[in-house]
């Protein structure tokens, strides 16, 4: 199988078919391709049983800190509810102030006609 090792690796490319013939290198070719594609996939499943532990060992912590607590859970009074304002005007002022800075400091003139909520 390693007859790679007693070819120089100029006569790559043509020695091997010449001297071992066509189907031996390509069944070595087959089986090498084979065999990394054996190493990939059992890597793979090592790193996925690696995170399955990870994921029954880990994950019955944050429970079992719940279940500690018997107390009951303090009362908290709800925050007294502020009225919704509506920011659509001045945020279309802020909106016209920035238009007009940025026009004047080119030579424009810039005058807001109108606001239309959309």
């Amino acid at each position: 199988m390693n007859f790679l090792l007693s070819i120089a690796k100029e006569d790559y490319g043509t020695a091997i078919i010449e001297t071992k013939g066509f189907a031996e290198t390509l069944g070595f070719g087959g089986q090498i391709v084979l065999i990394g594609m054996a190493t990939v996939f059992s890597v793979l499943i090592i790193i996925m049983l690696a995170l399955y532990a990870f994921k029954v060992v880990f994950h019955d912590i944050p429970a079992k800190k719940t279940s500690r607590k018997t107390e009951a859970p303090e009362v908290v009074e709800a925050a007294p509810v502020q009225e919704a304002t509506d920011d659509c005007e001045i945020i279309a002022v802020i909106a016209a102030a920035i238009a007009a800075a940025e026009s004047e400091s080119n030579g424009v003139k810039f005058r807001v006609v109108s606001f239309k909520k959309r």
